[in-house]
């Protein structure tokens, strides 16, 4: 469970809340039929004319596995599958092949399995170059789609606006009536909440969860190097303990499982 991120959106949401209550005087000024409609309607109406419904919806998903923690890179269990792997291999080639089906990382079985066939057919400059493809694939696949919400974070304000926009229209509409010096205060009020809602959407939503979907893909992109690197290293035939030292160089002190023991 990724706890940090629920408590994020608790501490925002409680911000929010304990804001409008000690804001307005009566609260239920926010709520508005006429400026949610148009808000979220009008942004889901153009998410959809955007994106596939499909993709959103999978990117959602992806969210919500990180806020449960069924998503996080694990560092740790790379390095140790390759020192694994690296044992294995300096064993001979039967016990390597043997090693290859019981490694987790769906990225790393298959370097892996490349090694194992590749070794008399290609260079390591070529196994290289071929894992390194993979990787820039996946992150510019990743980063494209954590940019679909930083796209959708750009529609609540502008539909906010629109709504802020109408309303001001109605208000000075009826400022030839009777009763109108009465009505200018509340009926400004009403008109200012589309542009409230734009901006939690925004703020509150679209932009953290953009954020979110950013720092998964350069966590995706440090675990996939550290595979690389440690691929290249396992087929130059290097020590196991330089492998695993070297691999560990991708993550700070504090990230590996003995940081605090070189520390101290």
């Amino acid at each position: 469970m990724n706890f940090g991120t629920l408590i994020g959106f608790l501490i925002a949401s409680s911000v929010f809340v304990g804001s409008v209550i000690m804001s307005f005087r009566n609260i239920n000024v926010i709520f508005d039929a006429h400026a949610g409609l148009l808000v979220l309607g009008g942004t889901a109406a153009v998410s959809l004319v955007c994106f596939p419904m499909s993709q959103i919806t999978s990117l959602l998903k992806v969210f919500l596995k990180r806020i449960l923690g069924q998503n996080k890179r694990d560092f740790e269990a790379i390095i140790k599958e390759l020192v694994v792997l690296s044992d294995a291999r300096r064993k001979g080639v039967k016990a390597f092949e043997a090693a290859i089906p019981k490694v987790n990382d769906p990225f790393l079985k298959d370097a892996a399995g490349m090694l194992f066939w590749a070794q008399s057919e290609i260079s390591g400059e070529e196994l290289r170059d071929l894992l390194e493809t993979r990787i820039n694939t996946h992150y510019t696949l990743y980063m494209n789609e954590a940019k679909v919400f930083k796209t959708l974070s750009k529609f609540p304000p502008a539909f906010g606006l629109m709504g802020t926009t109408m309303g001001m229209i109605a208000l000075l509409q009826s400022l030839g009536g009777a009763d109108a010096k009465n009505m200018i205060g509340p009926s400004m009020a009403i008109a200012l909440v589309a542009t409230l809602y734009g901006l939690v959407l925004t703020n509150f939503v679209f932009i953290p969860i953009s954020e979110n979907l950013t720092k998964q893909t350069h966590e995706d992109l440090i675990a996939r190097s550290i595979v690389v690197e440690g691929m290249m290293l396992i087929h130059a035939d290097k020590p196991t303990r330089y492998v695993e030292e070297k691999v560990k160089s991708f993550l700070l002190p504090s990230q590996r499982s003995d940081g605090g023991k070189k520390a101290a």
